[in-house]
């Protein structure tokens, strides 16, 4: 109960809490006044009373010109619209159907927390009766709502730190690279984290209904500054007949258009080409022109052709120039279809162009379910690559590759040559890293650096490869054993003998566009794995060496799961594991990576 203005009891303990004015923000400072005697108390808040007044003059003249709040509002609600579609992107990319519609529910969930974050600050940690009661409303479910407050958690406890530090150096650092400046008065500062709420909230709110997300994430940022409703927007009224589109309904150039919205906002080119692909098939199997001419039947029978194709269908030169119906002729008695996970990968990149469809609006797309054409998984993820065993590993690496071999067409053959090219590297480095083989074929030298004091391998795009998510852009301490067995001076022998854009492994560069890295290696990593594991019957393949290092640090029961996926380069499971938490920090993976079964390959030189 109040004992006078400004003052509450929290626990046992008083503190004192009054609203800023509007123009600071109207957001709630709360101090504690560190005693549980009530006289105390009463004289402590006369004293802050008094003292704010001073303070809250102090910093009204001291905030952020207009033009700079205006500009940071932008910079705020572009790059977080930005942040929205390459999130939405990685979302895509997985297997589960529902991971479209889950981020899109993550990020609602985000937008409310931040919403309540800018108007009421610190005392938004929990949700009132009335706020669940108005999200229910909403026809939000338990979960929903737990996720709401799952995040205020993560942002109240930002909030809380000291400013311009810790979880509040966010704020900092927008603010620095918008205003193009590095000092901030505490009254800026706050100002801007006020911003920051605002316009991120507004930009996730917006996101999911608005046609012309950037300006209605303004007007909305604009009127939660102003403290007046926030009611979200409605979808646009479906367009009549007779009105002519604003934009061009051919299907050509709707792909065109949401592939270059893809190049802004930094999907990778090895994203965009398989898309594009996608996109292309879909249009040779409907024979669909006009996106306002789409169909569920479209969409039905894409998926029946999709169930129809062989698996290396026009992978081959000789097939790259068929058309559809002679593919599916050929193989009519012998194909067993693309499998689940890829057509459900087809399926969530159509729904990433249906979603481009709507926002320009063509209303017919709002009737297409894709859901109900997802076919149903026979095996789980983790057995449709099975993985190497931890025999395996020991067994592959007694190969001549590495124990020493005959040159030439004997080099399965025991005998007195070690060389130290690709094929002799990348196993060796997918076995202790648990990197994938275009990540580590596309290193330049450079990428072997140190970092934090300790030698490391920096995987993220550059002139070779892009990654193939944002997730997958990591910097992983190197395993003793690669130390050892010179890697750090391979590196530093190719950045002597052709500079610092030299490949890591230049044996590997592909002699033709369109080859990924890594490829060379494949005939010969086939022969050799058949040569160590009687014929491979289980079908293993390079991607098994991730299954295996997956597996290995599964089983370090003081690892933490945080730690794992960083190595490895994967989307966290939930809101606050991807998005939230974060990074693990070298030493934490280090101390796992250490933990990998070291290989029977000791240092040699090359012959």
């Amino acid at each position: 109960m109040a004992l006078q203005t400004h003052i509450l009891r929290r626990g046992a303990t008083y503190a004192w809490r009054k609203r800023l004015p509007a123009v600071l923000g109207g957001g709630v400072v709360q101090i504690s006044l560190r005693t549980n005697d009530p006289l105390i108390a009463r004289r402590l808040a006369v004293i802050v009373s008094a003292e704010s007044v001073r303070v809250f003059d102090a910093m009204a003249e001291a905030g952020l010109s207009r033009e700079d709040a205006q500009k940071f509002l932008r910079a705020v609600i572009l790059k977080e619209l930005r942040a929205i579609e390459l999130r939405r992107a990685a979302a895509s990319d997985q297997a589960d159907p529902s991971a479209w519609q889950d981020e899109r529910s993550m990020d609602w969930a985000m937008g409310k927390a931040l919403m309540f974050m800018s108007q009421r600050g610190a005392s938004a940690r929990d949700l009132s009766e009335g706020d669940i009661a108005s999200m229910s409303a909403e026809s939000k479910t338990s979960k929903d709502i737990e996720r709401v407050q799952d995040c205020l958690d993560i942002e109240a406890q930002a909030y809380a730190h000291p400013p311009m530090q810790f979880g509040n150096a966010r704020t900092v650092k927008a603010m620095r690279e918008a205003l193009d400046r590095q000092e901030f008065t505490t009254m800026e500062f706050m100002q801007g984290r006020q911003i920051w709420y605002q316009g991120r909230a507004a930009a996730l709110l917006t996101s999911l209904k608005e046609d012309q997300p950037f300006d209605a994430a303004m007007d909305l940022a604009g009127r939660l500054a102003r403290g007046e409703s926030t009611p979200l927007p409605v979808s646009q009224p479906m367009m009549a007949a007779d009105v002519s589109p604003d934009y061009d309904p051919n299907l050509g150039s709707l792909i065109g258009r949401l592939m270059e919205q893809k190049r802004r906002h930094g999907l990778s080119g090895q994203m965009i080409t398989q898309m594009t692909r996608v996109f292309e098939l879909f249009a040779e199997a409907t024979g669909l022109r006009d996106i306002r001419d789409l169909r569920q039947a479209h969409i039905s029978k894409f998926v029946d052709i999709l169930s129809a194709l062989p698996a290396t269908y026009r992978k081959s030169p000789k097939d790259r120039d068929k058309p559809l119906r002679q593919i599916l002729a050929e193989s009519a008695n012998t194909s067993t279809g693309l499998s689940t996970t890829t057509i459900s990968r087809n399926l969530d990149y159509l729904g990433q162009l249906l979603t481009k469809a709507r926002s320009e609006g063509f209303a017919n797309v709002l009737q297409i379910d894709l859901g109900s054409l997802r076919p149903r998984k026979t095996k789980r993820d983790r057995d449709e690559r099975p993985a190497f065993s931890s025999e395996d590993i020991q067994r592959l690496f007694t190969h001549p590759v590495w124990q020493g071999n005959q040159r030439k067409q004997k080099w399965q053959e025991p005998g007195p040559y070690i060389t130290l090219d690709g094929l002799y590297w990348l196993p060796i480095l997918a076995a202790l890293t648990g990197a994938r083989r275009e990540e580590i074929a596309g290193l330049k030298a450079v990428d072997i650096a140190e970092v934090a004091g300790m030698p490391a391998m920096q995987i993220a795009p550059n002139s070779n490869r892009s990654v193939k998510t944002l997730a997958s852009s990591r910097t992983l301490p190197l395993h003793p054993q690669l130390i050892e067995l010179g890697l750090v001076d391979h590196a530093r022998e190719q950045i002597d003998r052709k500079g610092p854009e030299a490949d890591l492994f230049p044996d590997l560069r592909p002699a033709k566009a369109g080859v990924k890295f890594g490829e060379k290696i494949d005939y010969r990593f086939r022969l050799l794995v058949q040569n160590r594991l009687d014929g491979n019957p289980d079908g293993k393949v390079f991607h098994s060496f991730r299954h295996y290092v997956t597996t290995q640090l599964s089983r370090m029961p003081r690892v933490p799961k945080q730690v794992r996926k960083d190595i490895l380069g994967h989307v966290g499971e939930d809101v606050t594991s991807e998005r939230y938490t974060e990074r693990a920090p070298l030493e934490a993976m280090l101390k796992a990576i250490r933990q990998l079964p070291r290989l029977p390959v000791s240092r040699r030189e090359g012959g």
